[in-house]
């Protein structure tokens, strides 16, 4: 459907982001460090940089931007973190990615959120890694895609916390070369998992610009797969081709409605026009007309939704082929052969 596109901003609000590494090129935009007060947001942890893999795993054209405000021990202030979502926000950043979190916030964290909510931003953030179903913020805030994290077998993780105020889970484990400036087999835990549905985000906002928080929150919800355990999230397994269906891009090949048709009877000099049929999510039809004298072998002859005979098509029968197309496919559909075209318009 969409791999995403450049003009989509996720945000990192993390350890910064190591851009040097050569997957990274064109998509690591300027960011802001708040921990050292400089616009170089270098990433001296590796934390940040493998949560903007993972965005760009799910969404390879996004671009990512790098807002530090965790130090080399990934540990920062609330303050700081407040001061990072609203940087964020109002450099056009359309997702941020909170892979931070505790079970106590100030004011000041629930307003930077409402404020980003408030302007339009997805705000996803990771659930927490204490194995309990108590609140933890900032994804427990109102308007945040909160999420767990399970196993390839859809079963959570002993570490990661669960209840209804969990919007969605996500892989909470994976592998990765860019944490601490090497292979890691397995990094895992909610911070894992919340980059998965941030690039999710950013691949509805590259689909559908605008899309606003709750469309995105009721798309994730409307078509997460279920999990086995439902006392793990409200919903199920986010689904990116499910969110993207539920926002309105086709979930197959153009369906055929009423079947094509050429609506005149053939005659030299006389324009035929064919009917292309009614289409369901089609984002294109194209018109093909063929000729045959016995109807065993057809010739293309021309295009477009009219034809005109000419005296060497006399005793020729003709048909359109109709292709309708989206980006899931094609359908192709012919319509009924025509009387042979007469030499004369007249009646």
């Amino acid at each position: 459907m969409t791999q995403g596109t450049p003009s989509v901003i996720v945000a990192i609000v993390d350890t910064g982001i190591d851009g040097g590494d050569a997957r990274f090129r064109g998509r690591v935009l300027a960011g802001y460090d708040f921990v050292h007060g400089q616009s170089n947001a270098v990433d001296d942890n590796g934390h940040g940089t493998a949560l903007a893999g993972i965005v760009l795993s799910t969404c390879p054209r996004c671009s990512i931007m790098p807002v530090k405000v965790l130090n080399g021990s990934a540990q920062g202030d609330w303050a700081t973190i407040a001061s990072g979502i609203i940087w964020a926000t109002d450099h056009r950043a359309q997702v941020i990615d909170l892979s931070v979190g505790a079970s106590r916030a100030p004011d000041t964290v629930r307003s930077a959120v409402a404020y980003a909510i408030g302007k339009g931003v997805i705000v996803v953030a990771a659930a927490g890694n204490e194995g309990r179903s108590e609140a933890f913020y900032p994804a427990s805030y109102p308007g945040v895609i909160s999420v767990a994290g399970v196993d390839e077998t859809s079963s959570r993780y002993s570490w990661s916390n669960f209840g209804s105020w969990v919007t969605v889970a996500a892989p909470g484990c994976t592998s990765t070369t860019w944490l601490g400036g090497g292979t890691v087999a397995n990094f895992c835990g909610t911070s894992t998992a919340a980059p998965y549905v941030a690039g999710v985000a950013g691949l509805a906002r590259s689909f559908r610009e605008g899309t606003s928080p709750a469309a995105f929150a009721a798309a994730v919800g409307a078509s997460a797969r279920t999990l086995p355990d439902t006392s793990i999230a409200s919903h199920g397994i986010v689904d990116a081709n499910g969110a993207l269906v539920a926002l309105g891009a086709p979930s197959g090949p153009p369906l055929l409605a009423t079947r094509p048709a050429v609506a005149r009877k053939p005659a030299v000099g006389r324009f035929a026009a064919a009917f292309a049929g009614t289409w369901r999510q089609a984002g294109s039809v194209a018109i093909t007309w063929e000729r045959s004298r016995d109807g065993s072998r057809w010739q293309v002859v021309g295009s477009g939704r009219t034809f005109r005979p000419r005296r060497a098509d006399v005793g020729f029968r003709l048909r359109v082929a109709v292709n309708a197309s989206n980006v899931r496919g094609t359908t192709t559909v012919i319509s009924p052969a025509t009387a042979p075209v007469r030499s004369t318009s007249s009646a």
